[in-house]
């Protein structure tokens, strides 16, 4: 099975620092390691993503996180899809996908939806050592 590829530079920096904090059972879970891969792929969703989620308790206010107006339409579908990839508490379909990002947010977004279907042994060693 292949592994996760991370995507822009700083991208799997960013998320081991979230990783190594959370607690070793959330580490191993699809749903919070998929939630991570998605909000530390790009840095304007990261620093939204930061103030709603505190990786040393797990606790993700996922309601605040979606309440705040989105600077795009693309911004919007991916803070809907790391809701999604959560608990599914929000709604985000295909099409507004397809319509709404680009190649590279397309491929980041297709990478999240695999580890969470997959789970975590699809991470690059590189991430989890």
């Amino acid at each position: 099975m292949q592994t996760i590829q991370f995507m822009q530079e700083g991208h799997e920096r960013r998320f081991d620092l979230l990783w190594r904090r959370l607690k070793p059972k959330q580490r191993e879970d699809a749903a919070m390691v998929s939630m991570l891969y998605l909000a530390t792929g790009q840095p304007q969703v990261l620093e939204r993503f930061s103030d709603y989620f505190f990786p040393d308790s797990g606790e993700f206010f996922d309601r605040e996180f979606l309440a705040e107006p989105y600077p795009s339409l693309a911004l919007e579908a991916i803070i809907h899809l790391i809701v999604q990839l959560y608990n599914g508490r929000t709604t985000i379909t295909i099409i507004e996908l397809i319509e709404r990002l680009d190649e590279q947010q397309m491929s980041l977004v297709l990478e999240a939806i695999k580890l969470r279907a997959y789970g975590c042994q699809m991470l690059q060693k590189g991430a989890k050592s």
